[in-house]
């Protein structure tokens, strides 16, 4: 039998993930945590808040981290550093 959820339940998970994850919008953040709450009751898993604010922090974080480098901002490209394939610090050159 599927459960109901509060949906307090689900506007203060979606908050509090939004505030952590403020490059995504309200409305990305609220679907994964829907989302997250029916699939794990088609999984027939015992949903509770906690276990769904968790499994759907995972996927927001791994939303986050498959953004290709073509599309991070110019200014956050050239903070990271880093050369792509290499994952090394590229060195200034010299002027």
């Amino acid at each position: 039998m599927l459960q109901t959820f509060p949906v307090q339940d689900l506007r203060q998970i979606s908050a509090r993930l939004h505030d952590e994850f403020v490059g995504l919008t309200r409305r990305c953040v609220e679907r994964c945590v829907s989302d997250t709450w029916n699939c794990l009751e088609h999984l027939g898993i015992t949903v509770t808040p906690h276990l769904v604010e968790r499994v759907a922090r995972e996927h927001l974080a791994a939303m986050v981290n498959s953004v290709p480098p073509s599309q991070l901002p110019a200014k956050a490209a050239r903070r990271a550093g880093a050369a792509l394939f290499t994952g090394h610090r590229i060195v200034p050159e010299a002027h």
